[in-house]
């Protein structure tokens, strides 16, 4: 049978995404490390700019290619997240788009209220609740930092 050969995608190549995505994402913590998941290591899988970015259909993809990479996609997401954010994540959707815009409208949402906590945990922080200068450091730059991915930057 002479027919055209199917060449894997290169996303199922990806033996373990937390290689590419070091953190746990979990709703108890202040932060959506959007930026972190659209990072260039992540973006180098056009795959997750597709389901995720909105960016154009594959046109070299079959139906069943495409299916099979969207649950990879959701499998992706799944292994990033603490237990507790997939049981509500679970509820939210079948697709990896769906399952997305339900982690963005859970961290985004209330951008303003998190940004408010967040800034009062900066101003309270005592070097006495710290191991040590560093430790201090670490965390008012964490702080920072999660401010400034909610669009509240630290003047």
């Amino acid at each position: 049978m002479a027919g055209k050969k199917k060449s894997l995608h290169p996303a199922f190549v990806v033996t373990n995404i937390k290689t590419l995505i070091p953190i746990l994402l979990d709703i108890k913590h202040d932060e959506f490390l959007h930026e972190f998941f659209c990072s260039n290591s992540i973006s180098k899988l056009t795959i997750w700019n597709f389901f995720i970015g909105g960016s154009a259909t594959p046109t070299d993809l079959d139906a069943a290619t495409m299916k099979q990479l969207d649950a990879l996609c959701c499998q992706w997401m799944f292994s990033t997240m603490a237990k507790d954010l997939i049981l509500t994540v679970l509820k939210s959707g079948k697709t990896a788009k769906e399952i997305w815009d339900h982690l963005k409208k859970l961290f985004q949402d209330n951008k303003g209220s998190r940004a408010t906590t967040l800034e009062s945990k900066f101003v309270n922080l005592k070097s006495t609740e710290c191991n040590g200068v560093d430790n201090y450091c670490d965390k008012l730059k964490s702080f920072s930092d999660r401010l400034s991915d909610l669009d509240f930057p630290m003047k």
